[in-house]
């Protein structure tokens, strides 16, 4: 498909009204999240499309809107996502049919941690998993029935409890390789010393250490003030097996693979084959767990993992779809042209200010449905911090950061709605409220402090050297115009 030119679209009325995609869209995750509490990416899908039809309805060069919206679905960035998105759910899914949370059970059962011990194994725990799988929602209804009724039971606090498993939850929606999250904030970021994207192995290796310190911080504050002081109730705890710990091999070596290759396909691949061969050879599935068909039916982790991911396929296309409509209408150019000609965009530390409200502020506006800000405010965050040089792993990872900070525990989030529903029919749940998880989700409010400290003090900050190397130092004048 050739690419469409570059043109302003005109609409009856007001030229603005090349937003209305965008404000159905977000009127959608308002009504669906917020008074109907139904946490559905479909859902959100159908309303951005409604919003590119009554758009389509009251512009007057329909056929260039459409061209621009079908470009936003076709966009190389766009399939690169899907096609990603299809493997990541298919090996999340293999991770959860293995049974790694039985692995992370055992060691719980069998170390004596209680209180608030227990909530920070249970905040450990979480984030092995959500690490390991890549999907947080799925954590969160793993680890819920997993881990809440036995802590309770072991004199855990309900809502410490609650806010451990939605931190481990985001610790690995930021981190992990096959994460969405990591994915587009990696996928969204361009060289401007050498042709590509950042790379998804570099861009995990280099949010390491931001994480872990993040991490870090928080337990102490669970084993302090994690524990409740009425007496445990009698809830067994699950016993778990050890044997769920060997699928943890897998997900070390996708880890080391896309390190290692730069190829986020060749270590989703080598993870698939991985856990297929080792979760063959050590009993936690059979051959009929792969795919599976009897009277009609599809079933297996290979198809499973597609449905999984079909919704968020749909909402990144729509999401693309109206970034298309954007990009090639001169919008977002000229969006990005404002906020990089602000005077605070001018030095290195302002534009990582920048990208940093910018990605927070989109992950609000979106009740934290993180993929969506990402996709949205990705290419903004790309042109602010690429005209600083910035280096991509950079600008992926501060944008990562700040929509898995502040934008989770709030009130309004779709994580807590999420966790509210997965733990309303567990004991002790009435004590969890919105408002007590706003405190005891530690690590988004962990990760926000390490990032505002890391852009201050510039700790970290990497430019894109001649060839695309991370580089400590800013280029030369002559450099840049040699670029």
């Amino acid at each position: 498909m050739s690419t469409p030119p570059k043109q302003a679209l005109v609409f009856i009325g007001s030229n603005g009204f090349i937003l209305l995609p965008l404000g159905v869209f977000l009127l959608m995750a308002v009504y669906l999240f917020v008074f109907q509490q139904a946490f559905d990416l479909l859902g959100l899908a159908m309303g951005g499309f409604i919003g590119m039809m009554l758009g389509a309805l009251l512009c007057k060069n329909k056929a260039l809107y459409w061209q621009y919206i079908i470009a936003g679905f076709a966009s190389p960035l766009s399939g690169t996502v899907v096609a990603i998105l299809m493997a990541s759910g298919m090996f999340s899914v293999m991770m959860k049919s293995a049974g790694v949370a039985d692995g992370l059970i055992w060691l719980g059962a069998y170390s004596g941690v209680q209180g608030g011990w227990f909530c920070a194994f249970t905040f450990i725990a979480t984030a092995i998993l959500a690490t390991a799988t890549g999907s947080s929602i799925g954590s969160i209804f793993t680890a819920v029935p997993l881990f809440f009724a036995a802590g309770t039971s072991l004199s855990a606090d309900p809502s410490m409890l609650a806010g451990a498993i939605l931190s481990g939850a985001i610790f690995g929606d930021n981190l992990a390789p096959v994460s969405d999250v990591t994915v587009i904030s990696a996928s969204t970021q361009r060289y401007r010393r050498k042709t590509g994207l950042a790379e998804l192995g570099g861009v995990v290796a280099s949010r390491y250490p931001y994480a872990l310190l993040a991490a870090a911080l928080i337990l102490p504050f669970y084993v302090l003030f994690g524990a409740q002081t009425m007496p445990p109730g009698n809830h067994a705890f699950a016993q778990g097996s050890p044997l769920g710990l060997i699928m943890l091999l897998p997900v070390a070596i996708l880890v080391y693979v896309a390190i290692r290759t730069q190829n986020v396909f060749s270590a989703l691949i080598a993870g698939l084959l991985s856990g297929c061969a080792i979760g063959l050879l050590a009993g936690r599935f059979d051959v009929s767990a792969l795919l599976h068909i009897q009277q009609g039916q599809i079933s297996g982790f290979f198809y499973t993992g597609l449905a999984n991911m079909s919704s968020t396929i749909m909402l990144c296309l729509t999401l693309f779809g109206i970034a298309g409509l954007f990009e090639y209408s001169g919008m977002l150019e000229r969006f990005s042209a404002r906020l990089s000609q602000h005077a605070i965009s001018n030095s290195a530390r302002g534009a990582e200010t920048v990208m940093a409200a910018g990605a927070l502020l989109s992950s609000c506006a979106f009740a934290s449905v993180t993929s969506a800000a990402l996709i949205l405010f990705g290419p903004i965050g790309d042109e602010i911090g690429g005209r600083q040089h910035i280096h991509p792993y950079r600008r992926a990872n501060i944008m990562s950061a700040m929509v898995n900070s502040l934008p989770v525990v709030m009130p309004f989030s779709a994580f807590i709605f999420l966790v509210m529903g997965a733990i309303s029919s567990q004991p002790q749940h009435e004590l969890v409220t919105p408002f007590t998880l706003l405190t005891a989700t530690l690590y988004p409010w962990s990760l926000l402090l390490v990032f505002a400290f890391s852009i201050y003090y510039g700790i970290g900050r990497r430019y894109e050297g001649n060839n695309g190397e991370p580089s400590s130092t800013p280029p030369s004048h002559s450099e840049e115009r040699k670029a």
